[in-house]
């Protein structure tokens, strides 16, 4: 039984909308659309008190550590902590004195990954802009340039749906992602790629070279999903290619294209994301683009990604 501490009564709180759900909170989270104040919450944040380690851990990282009834300890030394329990309950270490930004940027990283998981929801890890009427989902490993790809489209016009963390749902035979706050976090070159001075971009963590990037959101409500593009790099390539992906292939290795897999993992599910997945590339087609090694122009990938999109789109109308 863990001896984990319950949540702090209320304070002034604000409804924030979290990647589809109701947050009350009383600490500022100015990136995510405020809601009216009517309406029971579906998780909170507060702060308070959040212990140094989980005195019932069942399995640790150097960073996050899950206790035996699921609750899920976030603390990264010197900056901030977070307790998270049952998909509900967000304490941030009433200590920390992280600026908001800083806290925005493990909230909506690691900390929303532990929502999501612990609520048996689909995390994928991938960028996802609006095409035409549909939502793609740009999914890898970091640093393959998902963000970089979403901030590009963005440049372009397209409205950014979530950067890193994807959540997807389904209803009847559609699968829907979740938008997110359109705030995408950028390596200096990419951020030079997109014609941006890095130093003009705020930084989401202390003493850590990424960027933010403010783009322009999609509206709150679930998006259809069009289409998953797998990004990955193979040294054989001298260009980039696009391909469909069918059978075992589509979907693993999970790893590659779930937001924390380990994590979800060790909250039981294991089965619950591979029946996710198998359900995920039965009701949307999913695409490998590998590209060569070092450096290739974004705007080639995302005119290979577009053009695919609106193809796909053009055919489904003609049948």
């Amino acid at each position: 039984m863990s001896t984990l501490p319950t949540p702090p009564a209320p304070g002034r709180d604000e409804d924030r909308l979290f990647y589809g759900y109701r947050l009350r909170t009383e600490v500022p989270l100015p990136s995510l659309p405020i809601l009216a104040e009517n309406g029971a919450p579906d998780l909170t944040l507060r702060r308070g008190w959040v212990p140094d380690r989980l005195p019932d851990a069942v399995w640790a990282s150097p960073f996050v550590e899950i206790a035996a009834d699921g609750a899920v300890l976030i603390r990264i030394p010197g900056i901030l902590a977070f307790l998270i329990r049952d998909g509900r309950h967000v304490t941030l270490d009433q200590d920390s004195d992280a600026a908001t930004g800083v806290i925005e940027t493990f909230l909506f990283s690691v900390g929303a990954g532990a929502v999501l998981h612990q609520r048996g929801v689909l995390p994928l890890h991938a960028s996802c802009v609006m095409i035409g009427d549909v939502a793609v989902a740009m999914a890898g490993v970091s640093g393959r340039g998902k963000s970089t790809l979403a901030g590009l489209l963005s440049m372009r016009g397209h409205e950014v749906v979530t950067d890193d963390v994807c959540p997807v749902v389904f209803h009847e035979t559609k699968a829907l992602v979740v938008p997110g706050p359109p705030r995408l976090r950028l390596w200096p070159d990419a951020a030079d790629l997109l014609g941006l001075s890095p130093g003009d971009l705020q930084t989401g963590r202390p003493d850590h070279p990424k960027r933010v990037l403010a783009a322009r959101g999609a509206e709150g409500t679930p998006k259809p999903l069009g289409a998953v593009v797998r990004i990955g790099i193979d040294n054989r390539l001298e260009a980039p290619v696009l391909s469909r992906l069918t059978g075992h292939a589509a979907i693993t290795p999970i790893e590659d294209l779930v937001y924390r897999a380990r994590l979800g993992r060790r909250l039981d599910r294991r089965v619950g994301l591979f029946q996710d997945l198998v359900r995920l590339a039965a009701l949307v087609p999913l695409y490998q683009m590998s590209r060569p090694d070092g450096p290739v122009d974004p705007s080639l990938l995302a005119d290979l990604i577009a053009s695919t999109v609106v193809a796909k789109g053009r055919d489904a109308a003609d049948d």
